[in-house]
């Protein structure tokens, strides 16, 4: 009975492991978010700076110039800027402090998402490379062997040097691998699988 080891051949080579890393640290959803919390907190730094600024408002208004005017006279326009200054900086200086404590946490977390991210992807293509290197062991070596194997059975058997249960365990032990061939491929798939969510991409 022959086998088409062909059929489930590894198809498509593994990316270098550094450019997957890279495609994660630019794509992983988790990275890109904590990313936008750091530009949030820094926009609210911002925020905290310019409360030091002095504030203007200008205003436009009827009124009798400076109070002096007589009360039957009309009123005069006035365009003026008020001025409010930043004399308690106490509490400013607090906020801005803590704008700059939370950005500082926000980095450090996002430093550790990066290496983790970068653990994850290096953890997951070493155990597609070990899966890779089983089903490869199996298409060339293993297989073609058990395969010859029942062959030499099969002759030896027409030719009566073995007896029929000898081709019987041939034949089995042929069948036993190429099962155990299978779950390694459904695993390779698995762990790419893996690899390809650890990497954020859709496929490899």
């Amino acid at each position: 009975m022959a086998l088409n080891i062909s059929a489930w051949s590894i198809r498509n080579p593994l990316p270098p492991v550094a450019a997957l890393r890279e495609q994660a640290l630019a794509r992983r959803p988790d990275l890109q978010a904590e990313a936008d919390r750091i530009r949030a907190e820094e926009s609210a730094l911002g925020l905290a700076h310019k409360d030091f600024y002095p504030d203007f408002e200008p205003f436009f208004m009827y009124d009798r110039f400076m109070g002096n005017m007589p009360a039957n006279k009309d009123l005069a326009p006035m365009l003026g800027v008020r001025l409010n200054l930043p004399v308690y900086q106490a509490r400013r200086c607090a906020a801005v402090a803590e704008a700059e404590a939370r950005i500082a946490q926000r980095r450090a977390a996002l430093a550790r998402l990066v290496d983790q991210v970068s653990f994850q992807v290096q953890e997951a293509y070493a155990q597609v490379q070990q899966s890779e290197r089983t089903v490869r062991l199996y298409e060339e070596t293993i297989l073609p062997a058990a395969q010859r194997n029942v062959q030499s059975a099969q002759t030896a058997y027409v030719t009566a040097k073995i007896p029929f249960l000898s081709l019987i365990e041939a034949e089995r032990s042929l069948v036993e691998l190429r099962d155990r061939y299978y779950e390694a491929v459904a695993d390779y798939f698995r762990r790419r699988a893996t690899l390809e969510r650890a990497a954020g991409l859709a496929s490899l």
